[in-house]
């Protein structure tokens, strides 16, 4: 009886291209973005509850106007090398030359840089602004308390979306466009559209109504008012809109490079 491993008639190549892809994140890669997160919002967290006295956010809603500014930019300017780099390195037409799926290209490309960019930029950084902001000293007003541990899992989970919906936003566009400019340019139009959040339509059917707001002012966030005050989280139905505008990207992304003539 022979051994050979057969290839999955589902999404053939899948783990191979996700192991490979992983890979690349391992170890140097994910230390120093470790490295770079952590001193980037850990350290204006510590730098602006404990030294400046005129900010008007700190504590949580800090940490939430943080990773709104960081996690699309980001996830901009590090998946937009998703296809790039391949289609310019010339080993695209080697990896369609192996038994592999489009769809599991594309996955594959989605799924690493999703958890390059989740683990440290947001896993790691709840985990430390959990135990660290109530244990710091405010320059100015009250102490800063835990909110609810499941509001703040949640809270979470809408940044991972936040990082969902820009990657695959730049991967798409990266299967559309040849050079880093259309690319960056869409995603940084997306993340103005959806901070400006014009209309309500808008809100209901994106993430931008929950992030929404001015980059200076003393209006709460959404997210802010559901997570410090204990308010429901409306527009909700952002959530999942966001998720779906994902899948979307993604079969796009899917049929763009299918067709692709290599």
């Amino acid at each position: 009886m022979s051994t050979d491993r057969q290839p999955s008639r589902f999404l053939p190549g899948l783990g191979g291209l996700l192991r490979g892809e992983l890979a690349r994140w391992y170890w140097r890669r994910i230390l120093a973005h470790t490295v770079a997160w952590t001193l980037l919002v850990t350290g204006l967290l510590w730098y602006v509850t404990t030294r400046a006295n005129d900010s008007e956010w700190r504590g949580f809603d800090l940490l939430i106007h943080i990773w709104w500014i960081a996690l699309p930019l980001g996830s901009i300017a590090i998946s937009q090398n998703a296809m790039i780099e391949e289609r310019q390195g010339g080993t695209l037409s080697w990896v369609v030359s192996k038994p592999v799926s489009g769809p599991a290209f594309i996955l594959s490309k989605i799924v690493s840089d999703l958890v390059g960019i989740a683990l440290p930029a947001v896993v790691l950084q709840a985990a430390i602004a959990w135990w660290m902001l109530p244990a710091l000293d405010p320059k100015a007003g009250l102490a800063i308390r835990q909110p609810d541990m499941g509001r703040y899992l949640i809270v979470v989970g809408v940044e991972f979306v936040i990082i969902v919906l820009f990657v695959t936003l730049s991967v798409c566009m990266g299967t559309i466009f040849r050079n880093r400019g259309p690319v960056a340019g869409i995603g940084l139009g997306v993340w103005i559209l959806l901070w400006n959040s014009p209309t309500d339509i808008i809100d209901r059917m994106s993430i931008g109504g929950l992030v929404s707001g001015e980059l200076s002012g003393a209006a709460f966030k959404p997210l802010t008012e559901f997570l410090v005050f204990g308010q429901t989280l409306d527009p909700a139905s952002g959530v999942y809109w966001t998720l779906a505008w994902a899948v979307v990207l993604t079969v796009v992304a899917t049929g763009v490079f299918s067709r692709e003539q290599f």
